[in-house]
């Protein structure tokens, strides 16, 4: 991290990494873990090169079209966007105030298109919220239109912001 300290994330809250996104992510994920919390990553890199990358205490689902599990591999469909939804639900709320990393959101729009997991995250926020957790959830936003990079910085706080009040309670006059 550079010797900078991140800013203190606030519990019930979404944060989108874009800058060096998933390598943040996961040094925000392993901050919070070694606080005591839970953590889940569900990710569309394969569990064994995430766990060699990053060491990880925690499960790692895998974001496939597989549907055989291989050497205790859970995978989840890409275009079962409810699954994948309530996964993170069902861990969250059997582990309040844990954190979720959810690493493939460009892999989940090319297999959904925007609209449908743009929904699903809006769900899912909503949880997070009520639970106290955290989900992180890095993209690169060479992958993206600007006009979907919009949307989910409105929808998610961003993490060098999290020492305010985040981009949606400033830009969010209701």
């Amino acid at each position: 991290m550079n010797g900078e300290e991140e800013p203190p994330l606030k519990s019930g809250s979404s944060y989108l990494f874009t800058s060096k996104g998933v390598a943040r992510a996961y040094d925000v994920l392993k901050k919070l873990l070694s606080e005591g919390r839970r953590g889940l990553v569900i990710t569309r890199t394969h569990p064994t090169r995430v766990q060699q990358l990053y060491s990880l205490g925690c499960p790692i689902m895998w974001i496939a079209k597989a549907s055989k599990i291989t050497s205790g591999v859970i995978s989840l469909e890409p275009t079962r966007l409810m699954k994948i939804h309530s996964t993170i639900s069902d861990f969250i709320k059997a582990n309040p105030g844990s954190v979720v990393l959810l690493d493939g959101l460009e892999y989940l729009i090319t297999e959904n298109g925007f609209g449908p997991v743009m929904k699903a995250v809006q769900l899912t926020n909503e949880e997070v919220a009520m639970s106290g957790s955290f989900l992180l959830v890095p993209v690169d936003p060479r992958t993206l239109e600007t006009q979907q990079i919009g949307f989910l910085e409105r929808e998610f706080s961003l993490p060098e912001d999290s020492n305010q009040n985040g981009p949606s309670d400033q830009s969010n006059p209701y």
